[in-house]
């Protein structure tokens, strides 16, 4: 642990950590309650969904959650959490601040206060411990900040005499004199929410839904008048994996905290069914959890793990398998729309809204479906039900009110998706109906403009060569999306070229679904951004060089291109195998949208950002392994390039927007240069040495 004296600070990964305000054990000293701030480059809030406490546990962005006090584990210590995801701090904030109130009396009183920061595997990042506190009832005791495209972690250790209300109104916040509803107050949002899983006479009653309306059920629950949840989603933990072939049943191991977790379960192997039960004492025959076939590789649910006993599971399988136990925090946050096809989990951190759901039944596929919610502090095993969608055909459509933040159990065999009253709009889909292979034309609804092509396939037997192509008007085919290169979900954009309509085939998947997004659907590209498979995002800063470092483990291929939106063929940017760093230019202008687009199958991956004068530098020589961009800054003249004769080189002189030139060389041997920033294409390892 690095031990910091006040004003050091020591870079911080970019990955999610967990911040531990402790404090000693000592009768009669304050409460403490710790907050979290997100600040802007003015040194101030942009509003109050910017202070993260107790009572407001969750950021709109999702990048900071306040997790209360840790359990008491009979230990000399106190402690209350914070688990704070870097990569997702939005672009306009600039600081991070960990600030704590006393209650009680002032800190002086507060025995053994310090703040200590790790990884969420354990690994230390900084320790900063406060022994000159005297009068003072609030405290920033440190601040993460951005560092040169990174971030890093300043101990602080400054005080207030007028407590939580005077520190929030020095960073811009107006604090209310007023105290917040008790939990369990009527929410103050207007409209129905879930209805209670629990049955009994004092609760209000489901009654008919409206014409044209969300159901309304019982409006009350764990959620306050500002609609926010009242509590954290469990307690973070080290994930619990175990793999295995055939059949097995197994106890967790006690490591696995009691309370809410996210259990996965996954298929190896194309192919192959699974069962999947919960089990309980010893000869117990246990509760059914998923029955899988080959189309249906991956299940998440949400299960109680047991406070007097470990959790029991059960898995028949006739291929390999792997099960991964995790906090619910892991579970994919919805933003305002998903789709599926098997059973998952999602998190909504988000306000008061009206979720809409719909299913498609294509091919003849079983169209069984429901929704559950689960709140902070309700047990995951018994959701409160959505209304059963309402079946026209092939398609059943429904709609619920969210009263706040919650996580949703989504269980169904056929394609299913979920949007947000308040989310981004669907241009167009397609899919429900049509067999694989079929030619679907599809319509720019924005004529002019490319739109980003949503996609989710569901695998078949020869699933892992599957190919779709467009046809123009002369009956030429093109490659859309590769099995090896794109996934079986993802993100691209169409009608880069202009085109008004275009005819897209897929081949080799059981059934799919497409939607058409407006470009404003891209996630932008910042710093530190993580992803998984396929997807788009924007940049809007100018010329960049963006890093990828991609999972380690089996080495996935990925590909990165960028480009305007209008670009007919995007520039190639990097290609990379495993978790070996590659660097490619970003070409742009400042406010400029310029569109990067990562390829891979499935696999996750994260994107460093640096701007123009981040390459390095050389006047003699420079040498490195793959992908990158490096600046010469010697005179023009001859350079010798050294790589190996089955794994050439390319290099390409950029302009000043950082977009591809011209080419100077390919392959080992002598080549004329210029002065400049010059991009380096390939898979080994090579040398520049100038004059040579």
């Amino acid at each position: 642990m690095t031990r910091m004296v006040k004003g050091a600070n020591v870079p911080a990964p970019v990955e999610p950590l967990q911040i531990a305000v402790c404090r000693s054990k000592a009768p009669g000293a304050p409460a403490v309650d710790v907050s979290a701030l997100l600040v802007a480059a003015d040194g101030r809030v942009r509003g109050d969904a910017d202070l993260v406490l107790a009572g407001r546990p969750h950021h709109p962005s999702g990048a900071v959650r306040h997790l209360g006090t840790a359990p008491d584990d009979g230990g000399p210590l106190l402690a209350d959490r914070v688990w704070l995801d870097l990569a997702g701090i939005e672009p306009g904030l600039d600081r991070v601040v960990v600030a704590a109130s006393a209650d009680g009396g002032p800190f002086g009183r507060v025995p053994g206060l310090d703040i200590r920061v790790t990884t969420m595997t354990g690994a230390p990042v900084a320790y900063f411990g406060i022994d000159d506190a005297t009068t003072e009832t609030a405290f920033v005791l440190g601040e993460f900040y951005r560092h040169r495209g990174g971030w890093k972690f300043r101990a602080v250790g400054q005080g207030w005499t007028t407590g939580l209300h005077g520190l929030a109104t020095d960073f811009g916040i107006e604090v209310a004199d007023t105290d917040p509803p008790p939990r369990g107050a009527p929410a103050a949002v207007p409209g129905p929410a879930l209805p209670s899983p629990h049955p009994g006479p004092a609760g209000p009653q489901r009654t008919a839904p409206p014409p044209g309306g969300s159901a309304p059920v019982a409006a009350d629950g764990p959620h306050g008048a500002d609609g926010e949840a009242g509590a954290c989603f469990g307690t973070d933990f080290v994930p619990f994996v175990l793999k295995g072939h055939a059949h097995k049943t197994f106890a967790v191991p006690r490591t696995v905290p009691a309370g809410p977790a996210l259990l996965q379960v996954e298929l190896e192997d194309d192919g192959g069914r699974v069962q999947v039960k919960l089990l309980g004492q010893t000869g117990d025959r246990g509760e059914e959890l998923w029955r899988g076939d080959r189309n249906w590789s991956r299940a998440r649910f949400l299960v109680q793990v047991p406070e007097d006993r470990p959790l029991r599971l059960g898995i028949r399988a006739s291929r390999r398998w792997a099960v991964k136990l995790m906090p619910v925090s892991h579970a994919e946050p919805f933003t305002g729309h998903a789709h599926g096809h098997d059973l998952d989990v999602l998190r909504y951190d988000g306000p008061a809204d009206d979720l809409h759901y719909r299913v498609d039944a294509t091919d003849g596929a079983d169209a069984a479906f429901s929704l559950g919610a689960v709140f902070p502090g309700e047990d995951p095993m018994t959701p409160r039900p959505a209304p059963a969608p309402e079946a026209t055909g092939n398609t059943a459509t429904g709609v619920v009110r969210l009263p706040g933040p919650a996580l949703l159990q989504v269980r169904g065999r056929a394609f299913w998706s979920l949007n947000a009253a308040s989310g981004p709009p669907a241009l167009a889909e397609y899919g429900s109906g049509r067999r694989a292979g079929a030619p679907v034309e599809i319509v720019n609804p924005l004529p002019g403009s490319p739109v980003i092509l949503e996609y989710h396939l569901v695998a078949g037997l020869t699933s892992r060569f599957y190919q779709a192509t467009e046809t123009d008007e002369y009956g030429e085919e093109r490659a859309l999306l590769f099995a090896r290169r794109d996934g079986m979900r993802g993100r691209v954009l169409l009608f880069t070229d202009g085109r008004a309509a275009t005819r897209v085939r897929i081949r080799s998947v059981a059934r799919w679904a497409l939607r058409l997004l407006p470009l404003e659907s891209a996630r932008p590209l910042v710093e530190g951004v993580r992803g998984k498979g396929t997807d788009v995002l924007v940049h809007r800063g100018g010329a960049s060089v963006v890093s990828l470092t991609g999972s380690a483990g089996r080495a996935p291929y990925y590909r990165v291109e960028a480009g305007a939106a209008d670009a007919i063929a995007p520039a190639p940017v990097l290609e990379a195998s495993g978790s070996r760093p590659a660097r490619g230019p970003v070409p742009g202008e400042p406010g400029v949208p310029a569109y990067v687009t990562v390829r891979c199958e499935d696999m996750g991956w994260t994107l460093g950002l640096t701007g123009a004068d981040g390459p390095r530098r050389f006047a003699e020589s420079v040498e490195g392994h793959g992908y990158d961009v490096v600046h010469y800054t010697g005179r023009p003249g001859e350079v010798r390039v050294d790589c190996g004769e089955d794994r050439p080189v390319e290099l390409w002189l950029l302009d000043k927007h950082f977009a591809p030139d011209r080419r100077i060389a390919t392959g080992p041997g002598r080549h004329e240069i210029q002065p400049g920033p010059i991009q380096v294409r390939g898979g080994g390892r090579w040398r520049i040495t100038a004059g040579g």
